[in-house]
């Protein structure tokens, strides 16, 4: 009969009120409050521990002490007698000694802080940590991303309506992947900082077979106990993953086109590829020398290149493709957005784990560019007559002074003239140009004129 009486006086509390202006604190033994509500407190053994509650510049009148716990879903409180909790001599605080893991402590009392008494009432949970025992990952199916551990024993908690809830963890977890460092990918350690309750995901994913390290950074740093990490067994990929790679060979466009990239980038969407596009224009004819740099897992490779519509839209359906771990002097000569899709993928005992990348460019349409003067005095700024060009197959150029002497020759745009006839420092002064060139889209070039040579240093 008593017994029904206090939960009724249990129900009645909840619904007087959750909140409370007060404060729970660690008054023994190794343990922590959680956060400002203090939902629960987890202590290193309970037995040692003790805890205390503080009302807010108000005595505790009316004070009622209970133990709850939860069997079957359903609360069981016991009324604890006075002799077993401690009141202070000013009536603020109450503390409790001799705990029960798992087990809710209610504390009730009367506050009259706004005239008539307000039955107020304050629950935290006891919790005892229990070290983590196992850390299992799945070994009966194909993972590719997002590899989740499961953390055992998981730590539960109750709360004042008899919901159980889980307890986070902070851990620290160890692995080897392969990652990219700095341009070209290696096997590296990953140390993550991760929180779960009884399981965690990891971001990276080991792109390697690995074991993982894992410890216990809520004992740790919280509890401040010297846990010793857990060491799962190999854990055995199938993930692939590429950090792919572009050299490039053939002609690079004119030095004073901003914005000139020498070097194609890769990204894990085509969006991303097509914004960036603009920051790699070349010149064609390019030829490309691509690097797929995959992991060992990665067992088929597959390029595709579309251009034109297809490429504005992303579209690699009946693209070229190529199949192979890298590609050799593949040309470009077709002004147009171009763009690259590589597939690497896992093929085994009829799984299959993919990863894409995605890398676009600007090849413009063909130009030259003829400057009117330079100045070959050795300081290194326009020291040679260059022609600037963007996508020229073909290209001569003949030089002639103001006799008609032939000073210069040469079918290599790359190339100037650096202001020296037969190994003399030609004069200053003008000279007549003849340019005859070809573009890649087929455009035909026949540029005369003058250049004048200037030496402001003799």
């Amino acid at each position: 009969m008593m017994k029904r009486r206090i939960l009724f006086l249990l129900i009645s509390f909840f619904a007087v009120s959750n909140s409370f202006s007060g404060t729970f604190s660690v008054a023994g033994g190794n343990g922590v409050v959680s956060g400002k509500k203090a939902d629960y407190m987890l202590f290193e053994k309970v037995g040692e521990g003790s805890f205390s509650f503080s009302a807010d510049s108000i005595a505790l009148r009316g004070l009622k002490c209970y133990k709850i716990t939860l069997k079957e879903g359903k609360l069981d409180s016991l009324l604890l007698a006075a002799s077993e909790y401690t009141l202070s001599a000013d009536s603020q605080t109450v503390t409790f000694n001799d705990l029960d893991a798992n087990t809710g402590y209610l504390i009730s009392y009367l506050d009259y802080s706004y005239g008539d008494p307000l039955e107020t009432q304050a629950f935290s949970c006891v919790v005892e940590y229990q070290p983590v025992s196992a850390v299992t990952f799945p070994t009966d199916t194909v993972i590719c991303s997002d590899l989740e551990l499961t953390i055992e024993p998981t730590m539960t908690y109750f709360n004042e309506y008899g919901n159980e809830k889980m307890i986070d963890r902070a851990l620290s977890v160890k692995y080897k992947s392969f990652l990219l460092k700095g341009e070209f990918p290696s096997v590296e350690e990953v140390t993550a900082e991760v929180e779960g309750d009884n399981s965690v995901t990891l971001e990276i994913m080991p792109y390697v077979n690995t074991t993982f390290e894992v410890t216990d950074l809520t004992a740790k740093n919280e509890l401040k106990m010297d846990v010793q990490p857990f060491v799962t067994d190999s854990f055995y990929t199938q993930a692939v993953v590429a950090y792919p790679y572009m050299e490039t060979t053939g002609k690079i466009e004119h030095e004073g086109d901003e914005g000139t990239d020498s070097t194609l980038h890769f990204y894990a969407t085509f969006e991303e590829a097509k914004e960036n596009a603009t920051k790699f224009r070349q010149s064609a004819p390019l030829f490309l020398n691509l690097y797929s740099y995959a992991n060992d897992m990665s067992n088929h490779f597959e390029w595709a290149f579309v251009s034109g519509d297809k490429a504005k839209t992303g579209d690699f359906q009946g693209a070229y493709t190529y199949f192979g771990k890298d590609v050799n002097s593949f040309e470009i000569t077709e002004p147009s957005l171009h763009c690259i899709e590589l597939t690497v993928s896992n093929i085994r005992n009829d799984s299959v784990c993919e990863h894409r990348s995605y890398a676009c460019m600007n090849i413009g349409v063909s130009q030259l560019y003829v400057p009117n003067a330079f100045t070959p005095n050795g300081d290194n700024i326009n020291d040679e007559f260059r022609v600037g060009y963007r996508s020229i197959a073909s290209f001569e150029i003949s030089i002639y002074d103001q006799w008609g002497r032939r000073v210069y020759q040469s079918d290599d745009i790359t190339k100037g003239w650096d202001g020296t006839f037969r190994g003399d420092r030609a004069s200053i002064g003008a000279y007549y140009y003849v340019i005859k060139a070809k573009g890649t889209d087929g455009v035909d070039y026949l540029r005369k004129g003058t250049v004048s040579l200037i030496r402001t240093k003799e």
